[in-house]
């Protein structure tokens, strides 16, 4: 676990920087994949302070999704993945540390049963086509995993979860949820073996594909957004009108050229080339009202439907609990959230979402809550 630690941030005037204020740490990690390869990782995570809108009534009029109002700290993703072999069939090793994050100012999270939540879009932005309706609930529940034998924990009698991933091209899950394989990166020979496995996921049911993981960070894809663009277009269009198609998977920093910047700057790229069906958004150290106004903007920016594909809260269980019963409360009951079509929360995975092999009580309000 790392310790908690505040900071007092100074504020600072940029041009072309990495972030007006931040604090970088390295963590170093030894990550065994499938085949026993080893790779060595050193993720770095930045934050920086952001203002947001917290607290208007889920049925107040709809007013502007971001203002002045309340400070948040929020962090960038610090998800640190090992590719695997050139051409293998496994998926990715995953290891990830959450920071903790600094909250100026900021109250905790409302209880799911509050009717508060952040500032709502225009609901004329939010059509009935947006929806992903192919299970019995509107929001898709959906496992992000490495280990198959965990996952049962999760798919008992009144799961929730309707749909699993690995980071990797081929499903490995061994139960008939709803697979989707993601591309990754354009190295080790991911575009190589990527056809065969994409048409094998489509073969065997899959009807979503995600693109590239976390291409704004150093540790992951590590992609500028025209080399994104580029190679979207090339090995993800091809499968447009066959299945829907994800963006690159982005993290929540509010570097300049990372988080919804750097989205910015990839569909800059494309120039209106690229098949792009869904955002594809990770967030992490924040709380439940945050991750909400993160959507909220996303959307508002993009105008697209959002898998949120990882998530981590700050804080410890039971305040994690609380902000996953509020996030998942907005999420399935209020219309303005309708864009939200499937979330996922980082990972299964002993010390994330199990404790000693047991769920964790977020965990528990996840697969089988709310």
């Amino acid at each position: 676990m790392v310790s908690k630690s505040v900071f007092a941030l100074a504020a600072a005037t940029f041009a072309g920087e990495s972030l007006a204020a931040s604090i970088h740490r390295g963590h170093e990690h030894l990550h065994v994949g499938k085949r026993d390869a080893v790779t060595h990782v050193v993720t770095h995570t930045a934050w920086t302070t952001v203002t947001v809108t917290l607290g208007q009534s889920a049925n107040a009029a709809p007013t502007a999704a971001i203002d002045n109002n309340t400070k948040v700290a929020i962090s960038s993703s610090s998800t640190s993945v090992a590719a695997p072999a050139e051409a293998s069939s496994a998926a990715p090793s995953i290891n990830t540390v959450v920071p903790n994050v600094a909250v100026v100012n900021a109250p905790a999270s409302p209880s799911a049963t509050q009717n508060s939540a952040p500032a709502a879009a225009p609901s004329t932005t939010t059509p009935e086509s947006t929806e992903d309706k192919s299970s019995g609930h509107r929001l898709q529940r959906g496992l992000a995993y490495n280990d198959h034998n965990l996952l049962t924990s999760f798919t008992g009698s009144g799961s929730k979860a309707t749909w699993v991933y690995n980071w990797g091209q081929r499903d490995d899950s061994y139960n008939t949820l709803e697979f989707v394989p993601m591309l990754w990166g354009i190295d080790k020979g991911f575009p190589t073996s990527w056809p065969a496995n994409a048409q094998e996921a489509i073969n065997n049911g899959s009807k979503a594909f995600l693109s590239f993981n976390e291409p704004d960070l150093n540790g992951q894809a590590n992609l500028s957004p025209q080399v994104a663009a580029e190679h979207h277009i090339k090995l993800m269009n091809p499968w447009a009108g066959k299945v829907r198609i994800s963006s690159p998977s982005i993290t929540n920093a509010g570097d300049p050229n990372m988080g919804l910047n750097w989205m910015q700057q990839f569909f800059d790229a494309c120039n209106g080339q690229c098949k792009v069906d869904f955002l594809a958004l990770h967030s992490y150290g924040t709380d439940g009202p945050t991750v909400l106004n993160h959507l909220l903007d996303a959307y508002n920016r993009f105008k697209k439907p959002v898998w949120v594909t990882e998530l981590g809260f700050k804080g410890e269980a039971p305040e994690q609990d609380e902000s996953m019963k509020y996030v998942l409360d907005h999420l399935e009951n209020n219309s303005t959230f309708s864009f939200v079509e499937r979330f996922a929360y980082f990972m299964v995975g002993e010390g994330t979402m199990l404790k000693e092999g047991h769920l964790t009580p977020f965990a528990k309000t996840f697969a089988y809550g709310a």
